[in-house]
Formats: structure tokens, sequence, C-alpha cells
């Protein structure tokens, strides 16, 4: 706690609460970064030798706070890197605010979409106070199945979503808001070709897996093509990209003329957290007795948080997603 400001009475034990020293105590311990007063600007007023006088100690104090507010939306930020201004090494106090309202995301699946490494001073702290969303992106949805020559062509499967929070040393994170990893891919819709009859060859590729949440949402996978020969030959439709609150839609297989064959339909982009959905498998409306082809399987979601064992959660809000 600071010393007060001018206008109150302050006395050499005050100076030494704040700051600590060795009995008896003297104004001469308590130089401006000669080890017991840091070096920072709110103590400015505190001379670093020669004269000195308890009123030099108005508004001093041992720490210094420093207040971060994340009042927009962004990507990919680093803690460590936005410490400034005012930020002193092994004196520091920092709190990170996220307003509500905001989403703080990632730009790629690896990264994470906020993170505290270990570059801060042991002897600091940091606290993140999560009014908003911290999301990982989304996985992208895996490709509809191809298909060749005439036989069972299997989707392709989802791809994991992207982690939130990163944090590599003690730290205290109060959640009010939603902290999720990023949704998986589904899984793509499976692909056939048969043959009809000597003279008719159908073919149907797979849709494509939809992209799972994110606050840059997974893409949807491509639906799968059909290669000649073949008529009537159709297909699959692309995945959607999911968005924060939701994974995208998966595509539709390739359904040609008389349904000979239907690809299966890619499967939904998990939400905020969440596995995505597994591919649908080719049908044969038709009845014919034939192996289909299987739908690929979703992807994993990312992890709300990895170095949980460093966090303290005065208030642990929404969580979704895995922990490490």
């Amino acid at each position: 706690m600071a010393i007060p400001g001018p206008g109150t009475a302050i006395s050499i034990n005050t100076i030494a609460t704040e700051f600590g020293g060795t009995v008896p105590h003297s104004l001469s311990e308590y130089y401006r970064g000669g080890g017991l007063v840091p070096n920072t600007p709110g103590n400015a007023a505190i001379p670093t030798s020669g004269q000195i006088a308890l009123g030099d100690f108005y508004g001093s104090a041992n720490r210094t706070q420093v207040a971060l507010t994340i009042a927009a939306d962004t990507l990919n930020y680093d803690v460590y890197t936005n410490r400034t201004p005012g930020y002193v090494a092994g004196s520091t106090d920092l709190t990170v605010t996220v307003n509500a309202g905001v989403t703080v995301g990632s730009a790629t699946v690896p990264a994470y979409a906020m993170l505290v490494p270990s570059a801060f001073s042991p002897a600091d702290t940091v606290t993140i106070i999560n009014n908003g969303v911290i999301q990982g992106m989304g996985g992208t949805g895996g490709a509809g199945a191809s298909v060749g020559a005439v036989g069972v062509y299997p989707g392709g499967v989802g791809n994991a979503g992207g982690s939130a929070l990163y944090v590599n040393r003690p730290t205290i994170v109060t959640n009010n808001g939603t902290v999720a990893g990023g949704g998986g891919g589904g899984g793509a819709g499976g692909g056939k070709k048969v043959q009809v009859n000597p003279m008719l060859i159908a073919a149907s590729g797979g849709g494509g897996g939809g992209g799972g949440s994110g606050r840059n949402g997974g893409v949807g996978g491509a639906g799968g093509g059909t290669a000649a020969p073949g008529n009537p030959r159709i297909s699959g439709s692309p995945g959607s990209t999911g968005t924060s609150p939701a994974g995208g839609a998966g595509g539709a297989g390739g359904s040609p003329p008389a349904g000979y064959v239907i690809g299966g339909t890619g499967g939904t982009g998990g939400g905020r957290g969440a596995v995505g959905a597994t591919g649908g498998s080719s049908t044969s409306p038709s009845g014919t007795p034939i192996a289909q082809a299987t739908g690929g399987g979703g992807g994993a979601a990312g992890n709300y948080i990895v170095g949980n064992p460093f966090v303290t959660w005065p208030a642990t809000g929404t969580r979704q997603g895995g922990v490490a």
C-alpha cells in the first residue's frame, strides 16, 4: 500500500512499514534505487543521494501498479510484451482486464489467444480479470472424400482446435466471462462410386466438415470431387467456417439423380471447447445391399488453459475445453 499523499502525517516508521529496513531506521536507508526503495516513476520525488526528508516520501510505494485494459477484440495477446508503461522488474503488480463484450482470439491454431510467459521477474505479480471471452482458434473441417475407381472412400478427419490461455508462471485469473478452447473441425462425409450396371457408373463425393468455433473460426473442409469415368457423378459441398459461439455446418454429400449413391454429409464443427461431429457415411437410397463409405472423425477441442498448475482461480466463470 502506498504512503498517503501530502496533508497526512508520516514518520520514519511509516516509511519503514512500506519499504522495510534495519532497526534503528534512518532516512539514509531509503534513497531511491538504493536497495529498499525501487527506482520507479511513482517514487521520483525521493532523491538517490544527498539531502532527504520525510516529505519526499508522500505518495511513494514499494510496488508499482500497472493496469492494462483490452477494450477491443484482439489476437494473440502476450501479457509480457504489453507490460509497459511503468513496469519495473521485480516490484510490479500487473493486472490485465478484458472488458465485457471483447474477445481475445488467435490467428492460428498453434498460437495461444493469450499468454503469460515466464519472462517476468519472480517477484512480480500478474492478475487477469476476464469479463469477456478468451478463445483459441477453431480447427479446420475434414476434406470430403473424393472418389476415383469404383469403391468406398472414407471421409477426412477434422482438425483439432487451438488453446486459449497459456501460463508459465504464478498467475491469478478471475474469470467472470468465458475461457474456451477452439472447437474441433467436423469430420467429412464418405464418398463412393458404384457400378450400377454394365453401362452405368454413379459416383458421389463426400461433404466437407464444418470449421470449429473460434474468434477466428476454423475453415470448412472442401467437398469431395469425383473423377471420370462415371455418369452421373456429383461432388460434395464444402463445409462452413465456424464462428466464435458455434461451429460451422457440414457440407452436403453429392446426390446424383435416381439416388444410386449419396455421399455422406460433413459433420458440424465443434462449438466453444467442443469436439467436432463425425462425418456421415454414404448411403444408397435404392436399397442396394452394398458396403458404404464411413465418415471421418471430428477433431479434438482445444484446451481452455495450458499451465493450469500455475493458476489460482478466485472466480472460475465458464471454462470450456481441455485443461493441461
